[in-house]
């Protein structure tokens, strides 16, 4: 009898197809279960191991032992055939089955879209992933003079804007996509995590006016490149460069409903490269670098006066000091409205501009009218822009339609998932719809993004003080570092437990320091104690001096004024009566 004809007898194919089958299954389950727990990736290895072992077993076994209806007995003591054919027969059934489930398993993992990971940032790998989205990362700087970054960064900065222009391309905010710079992880999990379909990533060497620009663009799905060029150039071939990335960019993506691409501005080579110094310092966000971007800025500006971009972020520059103190807010309020109105002049379309303006209307005019024009307008130029998004949403706030604000900064975090202003902004919002848990939640996200961040840690202050949490108000705000949110907050806080000594020190120091340009934040603590009548003194008080009062409609340390027959006149003069808001279109 030949060997062959011996292991059928003796039922060896039989039990090694079985078990051939059998592993594959539990295998492709095995994959399955280890993903969902997140059992390391050596199990599965481990797991072949076993099963591979365990295959020259069964195999000797088959080949002494049969299966027999009274049980597993020794092949050499089955006289007769008769005696396993109702167990082969089982067994062949069984072979059939287990074939059915591996076949409706592969059919199934065609049909079924992977899962991510566990803890992935965003669990959206490709279904739900538009096609036409991309993130822009900081190119890295491979000259010889690390200073040098600015450039890199700030022409990656340019490309990201420029690819914003287009309506229908969503583009990650500089925030999120340059949050990944010297990080040490690929392009498809930073694509998971800002939930985009393709990276654009370079590098730049610069050596006196030469430059080597590198650019490639990769698929988040494929991990494939799309394209990759390198251009060799002098400085004032540097638009040019520009305009060629962002054609080959469009062209790779092969969406015709993009139209043509956009164009870079181009200005003086030498101003663009002050005006990259001046967005560098810009972007840094402190007072320090404040001051070195207004230098740049108008460095800039004495080169080329027509270059709208760096009178754009001049005007930012100057809404920014004016908020942090370092010019007198009347001064700075009124250089950001000069420089903002000379960039539209030059460029009446450009939307960031219109952003820009609209600000300056809402905080330093109140003008709320006028403020949802240019937001509006805006927004028709570039309705996925994230920081015009994020910034008409506080005008939404202040207009008392703070479920629309919320809407709005929550499509400003799909475009920049990793921002830490627009996650505080939406701890603010929500605790003025009295969410109050989810205003903390939102407030700690912005804190995990940036520890330590002023705004952020007041914010959550505010949100435990509403909770009726003082302890942990107290605690957040002495982090924030901002003395006047700190003494409010004390103040309220050692009210409500009971340390009035040292809830009248607080009231005492912010009205003897703050009183002539913070009185609004005077009345909000006279209000929260239900001192009515000494909380309208200091509003009006506010209102009559041109004082900061943005947020009073929707701000609930005031809630116990709205019932009062001087609420709606004092609203009306800042143009935020309901009659005046209803007619606010935004």
């Amino acid at each position: 009898m030949s060997i062959f004809k011996e292991l059928r007898r003796r039922s060896v194919i039989k039990a090694a197809a079985l078990y051939l089958v059998a592993s594959w299954l539990v295998l492709q389950v095995a994959d399955i279960m280890f993903d969902a727990f997140d059992v390391p990736s050596w199990s599965i290895r481990l797991l072949v191991a076993i099963l591979i072992l365990g295959f020259p077993i069964v195999l000797i076994f088959s080949w002494i032992f049969e299966l027999t209806p009274d049980g597993l007995r020794r092949e050499s003591d089955i006289s007769s055939r008769a005696e396993t054919l109702p167990t082969g027969r089982k067994t062949n059934i069984l072979i059939v089955i287990l074939l059915m489930l591996s076949a409706g398993i592969v059919v199934l993992d065609r049909v079924i879209p992977e899962a991510s990971p566990v803890g992935q940032p965003v669990s959206k790998a490709s279904a739900d992933t538009p096609r036409e989205s991309i993130a822009v990362l900081p190119f890295v700087n491979f000259s010889d003079d690390p200073a040098n970054v600015y450039f890199s960064e700030g022409l990656s900065e340019e490309l990201l804007n420029m690819l914003a222009a287009i309506p229908e391309l969503q583009v990650t905010a500089r925030t999120s996509s340059f949050s990944f710079k010297e990080k040490d992880l690929d392009i498809p999990t930073i694509g998971r995590s800002l939930n985009v379909a393709n990276v654009l990533e370079g590098s730049v060497r610069k050596s006196g006016n030469r430059l080597r620009v590198t650019a490639q663009l990769i698929s988040v799905v494929s991990g494939y490149h799309l394209w990759s060029e390198t251009y060799d150039r002098d400085m004032d071939d540097i638009f040019a460069v520009q305009d060629e990335i962002a054609n080959a960019v469009v062209d790779a993506l092969r969406i015709s409903i993009l139209g043509e691409a956009p164009r870079a501005r181009e200005t003086d080579p030498d101003a663009f490269s002050t005006y990259l110094y001046g967005l560098h310092f810009y972007q840094q966000r402190s007072n320090d670098g404040y001051e070195k971007a207004v230098e740049y800025l108008q460095q800039t500006l004495e080169i080329d006066p027509n270059y709208a971009p760096a009178w754009n972020t001049l005007a930012a520059t100057y809404s920014n000091m004016a908020l942090t103190g370092q010019l007198p807010y009347r001064e700075a309020n009124e250089l950001a409205l000069s420089a903002v109105e000379k960039a539209l002049q030059l460029e009446p379309n450009y939307a960031l501009a219109h952003s820009a303006r609209a600000w300056v209307a809402m905080r330093y005019e109140q003008d709320y009218a006028a403020s949802a024009v240019y937001f509006s307008r805006a927004l028709i130029l570039e309705p996925d822009n994230s920081i015009i998004l994020s910034n008409a949403a506080v005008l939404a706030s202040t207009l008392g339609r703070v479920e629309k604000a919320i809407e709005m900064t929550r499509r400003s975090l799909v475009l920049n998932p990793i921002s830490t202003t627009v996650h505080s902004n939406l701890s603010d919002q929500l605790a003025r719809a009295g969410r109050f848990t989810d205003a903390i939640d939102a407030a700690r996200a912005a804190l995990e993004l940036t520890p330590g961040n002023p705004i952020a840690h007041a914010n959550l202050a505010g949100a435990y003080l509403l909770f009726n949490q003082p302890e942990n108000a107290i605690e957040e705000v002495e982090k924030a570092h901002m003395e006047p949110y700190e003494l409010v907050i004390k103040s309220i806080s050692f009210e409500l437990l009971d340390r009035t000594d040292e809830s009248k020190a607080a009231i005492a120091k912010l009205v003897e320091q703050y009183a002539n340009n913070r009185a609004y934040l005077i009345a909000t603590v006279y209000a929260s104690r239900n001192e009515v009548d000494t909380a309208f003194e200091w509003l009006y008080r506010a209102v009559n001096d041109g004082q900061p009062t943005s947020g009073i409609r929707t701000d609930p340390f005031l809630n116990n004024l709205h019932d009062d027959p001087r609420w709606n006149p004092l609203l009306a003069r800042l143009g935020l009566s309901d009659e005046q808001v209803a007619a606010i279109s935004l």
